[in-house]
C-alpha cells in the first residue's frame, strides 16, 4: 500500500520546486500559490497516517485530504476504480484522469503520485473511502470473486456495518446498486469531490464491485431518496453490461 508519508513528502517536495520555478524562471503567481498550496497538503496527510485507528476514521481519511487537493486541481472527470489486479503492488487504488482521454491499456498501473496509463492518458493515482473499505474487507476475508451481491453484503453489511441492505440489479449499460440505511454521511455533498469521487458509500461500492468483477469502475450517476442510495456504476473499458 501507497503510505501517506511517502504521498505526503512528494507533495511537500512538489510544492517547494513549483515555488522555487515560479520565483526564480515562471514569474507566474497562480504557479506559486498552487506551489505553495501543496504544502499543506503533504502535511495534512502526516498527519492522517498517525490518526486513530477506527475503521471509519480510516475511510475518512484520505478523503479528506483529498478534497483540498481536487479543489486546487479543479478536476472533474469522475475516477476510475482500479481492482488490485490493476496496479503493480496489487492494492486497489482509484485514478485521477487529468486528461480527456481514458485509455487504460493492457499494463499496470505503477505506484506513485502521478501515472500514465494507456498511450496517452495522465492522472493522479489515489486512495478513496472506497479502495480504503476493500482492503478493510480484503483483511478481514468478507470478498469473493465474481458475485457481486454476496461480496457488497458481506463486506458493507455484515463486516463493516455501513449499510443496512444491498440490492444489485443489472441494467443496461451496467449496474444498478440501491443500498439502505447508509451509516456513512456525505460531508462533501454537492462539491467537486462528489463529482469526481462520489459519496462515501458510492466510492465504496464502487471499490468493492471493482475488486470483485476484476474490472475498472466509474460512478455513472448517484440518487438519493430518503434513507436509500441508489448508484450506477460502468465499466471504465466500455461495453453494454458490467459483468
Amino acid at each position: 500500500m501507497i503510505r501517506y508519508s511517502y504521498v505526503s513528502i512528494a507533495l511537500i517536495v512538489t510544492g517547494i520546486l513549483i515555488i522555487l520555478m515560479s520565483l526564480l524562471a515562471l514569474y507566474s503567481s497562480p504557479v506559486l500559490v498552487f506551489g505553495i498550496s501543496l504544502i499543506p497538503i503533504g502535511l495534512l496527510l502526516l498527519w492522517s497516517e498517525s490518526s486513530g485507528n477506527d475503521e471509519i476514521i480510516k475511510i475518512y481519511d484520505s478523503w479528506n485530504n483529498l478534497a483540498l487537493l481536487l479543489e486546487d486541481l479543479g478536476t472533474i472527470r469522475r475516477a476510475i476504480y482500479l481492482p488490485s489486479s490493476r496496479t503493480e503492488a496489487n492494492k486497489p487504488m482509484a485514478i485521477l484522469p487529468l486528461t480527456y482521454t481514458m485509455e487504460l491499456g493492457d499494463t499496470k498501473v505503477p505506484m506513485k503520485f502521478s501515472v500514465r496509463y494507456g498511450e496517452s492518458s495522465v492522472g493522479i493515482l489515489i486512495h478513496t473511502p472506497g479502495t480504503n473499505v476493500v482492503e478493510l474487507c480484503r483483511e478481514g476475508g468478507a470478498l469473493g470473486k465474481g458475485d457481486i451481491s454476496s461480496s457488497l453484503t458481506t463486506c458493507l453489511v455484515n463486516h463493516l456495518s455501513l449499510v443496512k441492505k444491498v440490492v444489485v440489479q443489472e441494467v443496461e449499460d451496467g449496474l444498478r446498486i440501491e443500498v439502505i440505511n447508509p451509516r456513512l454521511s456525505n460531508i462533501y455533498e454537492n462539491t467537486i469531490v462528489e463529482k469526481v469521487i462520489g459519496s462515501p458509500i458510492a466510492s465504496a461500492i464502487a471499490g468493492v464491485v471493482a475488486e470483485v468483477l476484476d474490472k475498472p469502475m466509474i460512478i455513472n450517476k448517484e440518487e438519493r431518496d430518503g434513507d436509500r442510495i441508489i448508484v450506477y456504476l460502468v465499466n471504465a473499458l466500455g461495453g453494454r453490461n458490467v459483468p
